[in-house]
């Protein structure tokens, strides 16, 4: 079993230190927004070009996106419907094909469900919500292995590319390692037994015992008052934990403000045709900070991994040399974050959410 990673007092002091630049460095800001502004103005182009052709050209019926003409309730039960499809599609047809693929295509599709089902939880009952959100939750605990084992190799081949040379030898070694036990569990053979089968296999009646539930639920308003409560919620929860974040950077504290970041982000994408331009540039930028604290915990995954391995001693110099590098580019990742963060979590709640009802109202029918 994998032990915590306990972060040490000079991480902290670390982390401190990197807001307390982000904070006074105007020059740090600017350069940093300026590198997000231009990845965010790319991927506006590439969503306004197919906004009126669905998401990446998927099937209609499961754009992630309300519709103008569209009742809030039904496009609900149609968005997580489309979601929950495509992630049975994915586990049933598509394993065989490319393994790693399909796991990840099928986390993306419950991470969207289960940010829906928290956008609307507080006008639905709530023992319907505890059911069916912690069936999602468990189909997707039960393909982590594979997705966890792939991000220890990819954030080991990032950290060759930023550092080259400087990465230490027993890093390339630890890959190797990593790639074994990530081929092990990523195995699915004929056999229906083999580990990723039988996960498939419990997800897929997870996913589909919601399924068969979506049509039933029920909401006590509709409208923007369907959607307004978990408009507010997701903005403030996220709001709170960038401050939890100022307070005390933290693995963890970073870790809560990036799932927030996550929610805010889909909200953002199924509120997007309210006004496409502006809620395209702020979902952008929730997505690009999303990846970036996405990188930082990774960095912290593989950090307990090699934490728990036998072969590097606790106080030896290859482990220093190594969480060297590592909390390095964790640094450098905080320091992006700051100024994108600063941007989205501006306002507060109340008149964040006021802005986003005036776009609901002038945009819908009537």
């Amino acid at each position: 079993m994998t032990t915590p990673l306990t972060p040490q007092r000079s991480t902290s002091r670390r982390a401190q230190r990197t807001l307390a630049r982000a904070a006074s460095d105007r020059r740090l800001l600017a350069g940093a927004a300026a590198t997000a502004g231009a990845a965010l103005a790319a991927g506006v182009a590439r969503e306004l070009i197919s906004r009126e052709h669905g998401d990446d050209g998927a099937d209609p019926a499961r754009v992630y996106r309300i519709r103008r003409g569209e009742k809030a309730a039904e496009a609900v039960r149609r968005i997580v419907t489309g979601r929950l499809d495509d992630a049975l599609e994915q586990l049933r047809e598509h394993l065989d094909d490319d393994v790693a693929g399909a796991i990840h295509e099928t986390r993306k599709d419950l991470k969207k469900a289960r940010a829906v089902l928290r956008l609307v939880r507080a006008r639905m009952d709530d023992e319907v919500y505890r059911r069916d959100n912690a069936r999602l939750r468990d189909a997707a605990r039960a393909l982590a292995g594979l997705r966890d084992a792939e991000a220890k190799v990819g954030t080991i081949e990032a950290l060759e590319e930023r550092f080259g040379d400087e990465l230490h030898p027993e890093m390339i070694e630890l890959k190797h390692e990593l790639e074994a036990d990530r081929d092990a569990v990523g195995t699915a053979d004929a056999d229906s037994d083999s580990p990723i089968r039988v996960a498939a296999r419990q997800a897929s009646d997870a996913i589909d015992a919601v399924r068969e539930s979506v049509d039933s639920w029920s909401f006590s308003k509709s409208g923007w008052k369907l959607l307004e409560p978990g408009v507010e919620r997701s903005y403030a929860r996220g709001r709170n934990r960038f401050s939890d974040v100022r307070s005390e950077p933290s693995p963890e504290n970073i870790h809560a403000w990036r799932k927030r970041v996550k929610d805010l982000w889909y909200d953002l994408r199924l509120l997007r045709n309210s006004w496409p331009d502006l809620m395209g540039e702020m979902g952008d930028g929730a997505h690009h900070l999303s990846d970036v604290l996405g990188d930082h915990h990774d960095l912290t995954v593989l950090a307990e991994d090699i934490h728990s391995r036998d072969r590097f001693s606790a106080d030896g110099d290859e482990l220093a040399a190594i969480m060297g590098v590592i909390e390095s580019r964790q640094e450098e990742l905080l320091e992006a974050a700051v100024p994108v963060g600063e941007r989205l979590y501006a306002e507060s709640p109340k008149d964040f959410t006021k802005r986003m009802r005036a776009y609901w109202r002038a945009w819908r029918p009537g």
